[in-house]
């Protein structure tokens, strides 16, 4: 039998329960007002330093105020006081160059330079095929102008000046290393793809493969490496991340997926500690004997490389310490530019963070700068022999 309930205490009960509702209400709202009022006292501290400031330099400065020079200063400023390397702002032209350079894809001649200790702009590298090399641009040769610009007194803008255009000219002074002579040269600007994997067949049929650099264009290049290795009968593989300092995530994820088995693999820990998986793998799989090479400066996305080819691969780690750079960044687009921030730090799901401690080897080995050979390259080959030799054994 269903009990009635009075008016009375009907109404009783919507009272009370507006009551609550309303308090519950004014306390969400009293701790929103106060998150808002300590955010605006946040802001407006600043606002007040930073109008002190520009109201002395508008009123003191000795002459004219490149204004979104000042801008851009005030905004790199801001990230740079957050004490973190890692984190960058970037102007918008700095942005475009950016996003060029981990594509690796960029609009240039085909050459890589370096400034000496005396100010002399040396050609450090020249793209096979590329326009610098079909102009008869040597690596040794030194870079004296670009469009009238004094490479070793103006060294940023002349190297910006190279860039340009598709289907445009730089015109060039070149000094040739070998004889000393100048020449002047008009250089075709093309469309370039990076090259950062090169790979041969060493012998006992170990298939060798050196990443420089995990850019976008990285990923293609490593499976067409992988696959012409497998095709010539490849029984191992050495991969070579010495001296690489990292770079794009989503080409590493590419480049392991068919090596490693299902599943997520690592994982990025943002500041509450929420975990996001950042590298995750299909059932494809391919297991066979891997090595990898590291040192010192095999860094970020280079160690995860190695770290993710020994937790799921069985990989062995060759050479020393790693660089330990367990951190991730994460670019934000902005009005008129752009802001590289410290987002995360990642693990894999059996080795944990290894920011500010690197990776050891499981097999040490100090490289002889004095050797003719790699001695590195030379002790990971003997140990993937020793390797291929049990399996056929067994």
């Amino acid at each position: 039998m269903k009990k009635k309930i009075s008016l009375g205490a009907a109404l009783s009960l919507l009272a009370l329960t507006a009551a609550v509702t309303f308090i519950l209400t004014l306390i969400f709202s009293r701790a929103v007002f106060h998150k808002e009022l300590k955010q605006i006292e946040r802001l407006g501290d600043k606002f007040e330093r930073l109008n002190e400031l520009d109201e002395t330099v508008q009123r003191e400065f000795y002459t004219d105020i490149p204004e979104d020079d000042v801008i851009d200063g005030m905004l790199a400023g801001y990230i740079s006081g957050l004490g973190d390397q890692y984190s960058v702002y970037r102007s918008e032209k700095e942005l475009s160059a950016y996003q060029d350079s981990t594509a690796g894809v960029y609009t240039g001649i085909g050459i890589g330079v370096q400034q000496q200790d005396d100010g002399m702009i040396l050609i450090a590298s020249v793209t096979e095929g590329g326009s610098a090399e079909k102009a008869g641009i040597q690596v040794g040769d030194f870079l004296i102008e670009v469009e009238g610009i004094n490479a070793s007194e103006h060294y940023q803008e002349a190297v910006e000046a190279v860039r340009g255009e598709a289907d445009t000219y730089a015109n060039l002074r070149i000094k040739k290393g070998d004889t000393g002579i100048e020449q002047s040269l008009s250089v075709k600007r093309a469309q370039i793809d990076e090259i950062t994997i090169h790979s041969e067949m060493l012998e006992n049929q170990i298939g060798y493969i050196r990443i420089s650099k995990f850019r976008t264009v990285s990923a293609e290049q490593f499976e067409t490496a992988r696959q012409e290795l497998l095709e010539q009968g490849a029984k191992g593989f050495i991969f070579d991340v010495r001296n690489n300092g990292g770079g794009v995530l989503a080409a590493l994820e590419k480049m392991v997926d068919p090596m490693l088995p299902e599943g997520d693999l690592a994982f990025a820990y943002d500041k509450e500690g929420n975990a996001t998986t950042i590298l995750h793998s299909d059932k494809n799989e391919l297991q066979m004997p891997y090595l990898v090479l590291v040192n010192g400066s095999s860094a970020s996305a280079s160690e995860l490389f190695a770290c993710v080819m020994r937790d799921y691969a069985g990989a062995k780690l060759v050479g020393t310490q790693t660089f330990g750079k367990g951190i991730m960044q994460t670019t934000f687009q902005l009005s008129g530019g752009g802001v590289t921030l410290t987002t995360a730090t990642y693990a894999t799901g059996k080795t944990p963070c290894y920011h500010g401690v690197g990776l050891t080897p499981d097999i040490i080995s100090e490289l002889d700068e004095n050797a003719v050979q790699d001695t590195q390259l030379e002790d990971a080959i003997a140990e993937m022999n020793d390797i291929i030799a049990a399996k056929a054994a067994a």
